[in-house]
């Protein structure tokens, strides 16, 4: 046998191969429904690292503590924090590379740290208060589209001050006056790392459509280490620099099978 003929048998059976593994790829999908997410965004990505901030297109602040009577009225958009580097409006434990060790998070992917106020990372709740006392949370809201109703799996990288919880749908949870949170379905578990960036993984449902994500994010009540008769609150804000679509995967796989088969058929007409 020839090694052009070989190689034409090769290159035909390795085609057959190519054409099973996505029909059997494009049936697993048929079958389980997967959603496919698109339209969901990190933060801060409108403001280029180093430049100023300003207001955030697509996160919005949503709810605030039922205890809360300041001056801030939830249901506007979320305030990007200006600078790329540790300033004295941000507190350094948001940039690890400075403040705590590790790698610098400020401009991962472009993402950057989101709050209440802007240029100002100040505590919700100022002034010293007598321990205890119980943490607050402050709920943020985003959109993102699904082409079908179904089952869909999420990865965020994200961090934040203190820790960060994420839910899909639902409606607000005003039992606690302090901690507010949302009643829909949360993915994973919430994330307590600081400054420091961490994957929340989990698979949530989703409807045909628009969608609701929401950041649930704890301030924790710290007491003062030289004088434990008092304590305040830290400077709150978070930070979403990875929002991977559950689909894109097995969309990326069905392209380069395309791909594959497209080269095939070409070294089949030059073999023949």
């Amino acid at each position: 046998m020839s090694r052009s003929v070989l190689g034409g048998l090769v290159a035909r059976r390795l085609c057959l191969a190519i054409l099973a593994g996505l029909a059997v790829a494009s049936s697993v999908t048929t079958a389980s429904a997967t959603p496919i997410i698109t339209g969901l965004h990190k933060t801060g990505t409108e403001y280029p690292v180093g430049s100023p901030g300003g207001k955030d297109s697509f996160w919005e602040v949503y709810a605030l503590p039922t205890a809360y009577t300041g001056p801030i009225t939830a249901g506007y958009q979320a305030w990007v924090f200006t600078g790329g580097a540790p300033q004295g409006n941000v507190p350094r434990q948001w940039y690890p590379g400075v403040g705590n060790g590790g790698s610098d998070n400020v401009g991962a992917n472009g993402a950057r740290w989101i709050g209440l106020q802007q240029d100002n990372a100040s505590a919700l709740f100022p002034g010293n208060f007598t321990p205890p006392q119980e943490d607050y949370s402050v709920i943020y809201r985003t959109t993102f589209q699904a082409d079908s109703a179904g089952v869909a799996s999420f990865s965020l990288l994200t961090a934040a001050d203190n820790g960060i919880s994420f839910f899909v749908g639902g409606t607000v949870d005003n039992a606690n006056p302090m901690r507010p949170t949302m009643t829909g379905a949360q993915i994973g578990s919430e994330s307590i790392r600081l400054g420091f960036l961490e994957w929340v993984n989990g698979d949530v449902p989703v409807v045909a459509g628009t969608n609701f994500l929401y950041a649930v994010v704890r301030d924790r009540f710290g007491v003062d280490l030289i004088n434990p008769n008092i304590g305040n609150y830290g400077q709150t804000g978070f930070l979403v620099v990875a929002v991977p679509e559950p689909s894109s995967i097995v969309l990326t796989g069905l392209g380069f099978g395309v791909m594959a088969i497209g080269a095939i058929r070409r070294r089949l007409k030059r073999l023949a």
